[in-house]
């Protein structure tokens, strides 16, 4: 496994009122390659304090996460034996706002800080940038250009760029596709699958949007106020149950298939996973 969850529980301390209590007992594995992951559940539920531990930007309250074989654990005899750079190679974080991520005056300066930082050659940095600014859809002339005078989704591009630079193993990504149009949001999302299936690397994705979960995860991770109370795969996700006790909303493919089922007094056999499924049951069941 390169990452283990084992007991993990996370406390934010409060000095004017009761602490609050993040994660609760995780218990989690996540593979090194061949996972397209999507991570969703209610704000405030705990998903962005579970991916800051994949790379120990943060550490457990208790209980212990291994990343590439290192137990990371709630110690400070231990702080500063641990060397957490190279976790945080292999594990690249893109922030929800890549503002947080992109700083220098030009873009060729903000992709290869990171790799210069973790001690590649700059010769070797600057073709690494060459070549990831292309992975994330961006052409070369965009190297020389300022990060601050970027659309929103350029931004966002370039941020992921700066992290592939680093050749992480994992990619974990903090709501990627928030405040983009449909397009810049279904062009993203293509990306990412593109970088999963050609670099072979897994991919993690907290989201809201639960077509992006129906279409594009191989595996879906729900928490609900601190608790991981999900872990599988999307098309048994969605059963009418799970919807209510978790406030999750419907991916569009099964609202409609859920109001033929109603309207006609019928149950298909199977939930589709797209558009042609449901028409190939439709014509079962219906036609």
């Amino acid at each position: 496994m390169a990452i283990k969850f084992e007991q993990v529980n996370y406390v934010y301390p409060s000095y004017d009122g009761p602490a609050f209590s993040a994660l609760k007992d995780i218990n989690l594995d996540i593979d090194e390659h061949g996972e397209f992951i999507t991570l969703i559940g209610e704000t405030g539920s705990g998903k962005s304090t579970l991916v800051q531990h994949m790379n120990a930007l943060i550490k457990p309250t208790s209980g212990s996460v291994t990343i590439y074989g290192i137990k990371i654990e709630h110690d400070t005899k231990a702080k500063g034996k641990v060397k957490l750079n190279p976790l945080r190679q292999r594990v690249g974080l893109v922030f929800q706002f890549p503002e947080y991520q992109l700083f220098e005056e030009t873009v060729l300066k903000d992709i290869i800080f990171g790799p210069k930082n973790f001690g590649v050659k700059e010769e070797v940095a600057i073709e690494r940038a060459r070549q990831v600014i292309k992975h994330v859809g961006l052409s070369e002339e965009y190297l020389s250009r300022s990060p601050f005078n970027l659309s929103g989704g350029e931004k966002k591009r370039v941020s992921i760029a700066g992290i592939l630079a680093m050749e992480p193993d994992i990619l974990v990504l903090d709501e990627p596709t928030s405040g983009l149009d449909p397009k810049g949001r279904d062009s993203l999302l293509e990306l990412f699958m593109d970088i999963h299936k050609k670099l072979n690397k897994t991919v993690i994705v907290i989201t809201h949007d639960m077509n992006t979960v129906y279409k594009y995860a191989s595996r879906v991770l729900v928490m609900n106020n601190g608790k991981l109370v999900y872990d599988g795969l999307p098309t048994e996700l969605f059963s009418k149950d799970n919807i209510a006790n978790w406030n999750l909303d419907i991916p569009e493919i099964l609202d409609i298939t859920y109001q033929l089922e109603d309207k006609y007094n019928i149950k298909f056999p199977k939930v589709p996973a797209s558009l042609q499924d449901l028409y190939e049951l439709i014509k079962e069941v219906i036609l």
